[in-house]
């Protein structure tokens, strides 16, 4: 095993930590402003259906937090932290490039691939990273360096959150993506220029693998995942703020304009709804430390799985109310943004409470030979939650079987088997030989799309059994038609439909919280801190 590199600050703040904190705001401007507008870009943009575009989200999410894994067996075996950081940074950056420079389906699948493998890569060993520049003499600051760090992770987001959707809007895919890839540039120079400033703890080859297989790394190991099967519920629904709920802000029944006090009136664009998360989060974070836990300690042991445990209800609780907002929307009911702000505001106590707590509490109860790898343990929890979602979006989806299209200013449709309820999402991936006529944001002009997206049903006859074709807003769509359907062509429904699919999540997220009160209760574990070396 080698010697830890260069000491810093012995009993006070170490100091990496603000090069460390800077590259982590950047980054994660790069990084939330890219997802930001993903859902939108490719339903708006690439015309994908929103159950296709839910299963491109989350996996590409899910490939985010698989990789981690990866990049923490790289660190601590072979290259460091360090330089595991700053070599797939580099990765990173050439995913920023893909997309900003390739606006198909083509180049969405090369960025999205190579951002998952250099954001994921680095991700553990980021976190162990921020946990490697405390030693004995000033441990009891990793708490407040921990909170700085998810600030920074914030502070970076909410002004990406709100920037790359106008962006995308008025300038184009090639300024909305171009923009994040700029400041991953920035991350990545920022972290080179403090390198001598960090406590470099070096790979540990074989002694490694000693810990990981001895009796303790196993044992670690082993707590962990159990825990971590618990907590992966929790991001199968969290990470869907990104997805299902940007959808649900698509729709012209959710009023997106805010007054504050009659002084200050604007119109919000749907992927914007998500920096309220950022903002919140920089609010419930002292918010939490200097008063609602002090509070709840008065009343129960507030330890970490404790957290984690209400954080869970809380959650199953935004979910209900994302379902009371869609009930109203699919009804046809004007419905203000604020009841969606009030979700974002429940999920985002909860995720103060399970995000945090589970990062700190990872990094301490891991080894100190796999602080990485057990943070990349953490990472595919969130993983397999939202391969989870990809899983169930794709259960969701009912094909059924068109009898006839008819094209025109009302384009009439009739299903072999299958009887629709007027409001009910239909999708089309190609194949209809019909086609819209949409403004293009950059020229302004009109250009023919194939017929691809999610529709919602219309006006429907009871006596021919056809309806009609209509936008989120219940305007009807005129199609051209372009070529003859396809032989057997099948449009796809939802199982479970409007609030139903919110309902079934929250109380997959309610079970999950109850089955987790013994674990919460009962969980003993050990705590791990670096020692300083010489």
């Amino acid at each position: 095993m080698g010697k830890t590199i260069q000491t810093s600050t012995t009993n006070g703040m170490p100091s990496g930590i603000p090069f460390i904190v800077s590259n982590e705001a950047a980054e994660r401007f790069s990084f939330y402003g890219m997802r930001a507008i993903l859902a939108v870009f490719m339903t708006s943009y690439l015309h994908m259906t929103e159950s296709r575009s839910t299963e491109w989200a989350h996996t590409f999410t899910s490939a985010v937090y698989f990789t981690p894994i990866l990049g923490a067996f790289l660190a601590d075996i072979f290259i460091g932290k360090y330089r595991t950081i700053l070599l797939l940074s580099i990765v990173y950056c050439l995913g920023h490039l893909a997309l900003a420079i390739n606006e198909t389906e083509n180049g969405l699948f090369w960025g999205l691939m190579l951002i998952s493998i250099g954001a994921g890569g680095i991700k553990p060993c980021v976190s162990a990273h921020v946990g490697d520049q405390f030693g004995e003499k000033n441990k009891h600051l990793i708490e407040r360096v921990f909170s700085i760090f998810y600030f920074a992770i914030n502070f970076g987001s909410l002004f990406s959150t709100l920037l790359t959707p106008y962006l995308l809007e008025h300038y184009g895919p090639a300024y909305a993506f171009g923009l994040p890839g700029i400041l991953m540039f920035i991350a990545t120079l920022v972290f080179w220029l403090g390198r001598k400033q960090y406590v470099h703890v070096p790979p540990f080859g074989k002694a490694y693998f000693q810990t990981v297989f001895g009796k303790e790394g196993l044992a670690a190991i082993g707590r962990l995942l159990f825990i971590y099967a618990f907590i992966a519920i929790f991001w199968a629904l969290y990470d869907q703020h990104a997805s299902t709920w940007v959808y649900q802000s698509k729709s012209a029944f959710l009023n997106k304009d805010i007054s504050i006090f009659g002084l200050w009136e604007f119109t919000l664009l749907p992927s914007q709804i998500q920096a309220i998360n950022p903002v919140l989060v920089l609010v419930l974070i002292p918010l939490s430390a200097w008063f609602i836990y002090p509070a709840l300690s008065k009343l129960i042991p507030l330890r970490p799985l404790i957290k984690v445990l209400i954080g869970m209800f809380l959650c199953a609780g935004a979910f209900m109310i994302a379902a009371y907002i869609e009930h109203r929307i699919s009804q046809g009911i004007e419905t203000s943004v604020w009841w969606q702000f009030l979700a974002y505001l429940i999920l985002t106590m909860a995720e103060v409470m399970v995000s945090i707590t589970a990062l700190e509490f990872s990094y301490t109860q891991a080894p100190n030979e796999m602080k990485s790898t057990v943070m990349g343990i953490f990472m595919f929890s969130i993983s397999l939650g939202n391969i989870l979602v990809t899983v169930i979006s794709n259960y969701n989806n009912l094909p059924e079987a068109v009898s006839t299209i008819t094209a025109g200013t009302k384009t009439y449709i009739s299903l072999n088997d299958y009887t629709p309820v007027k409001g009910e999402k239909i999708e089309f991936d190609g194949g209809s030989g019909l086609a819209t006529l949409q403004q293009n944001s950059k020229t302004k002009k009109f250009d023919t799309i194939p017929l691809t997206g999610t529709y919602l049903v219309g006006t429907i006859d009871p006596a021919s059994k056809q309806f009609t074709l209509e936008d989120n807003g219940w305007h009807t769509i005129e199609t051209i038609k372009t070529a003859d359907m396809e032989s057997g062509y099948m449009v796809v429904f939802h199982r479970f439909k409007h609030e139903a699919y919110f309902h079934m999540y929250a109380l997959l997220m309610f079970i999950t919280a109850i089955l987790f009160i013994g674990v919460a209760v009962k969980y003993q574990g050990k705590t791990y801190i670096q020692v300083e070396r010489e």
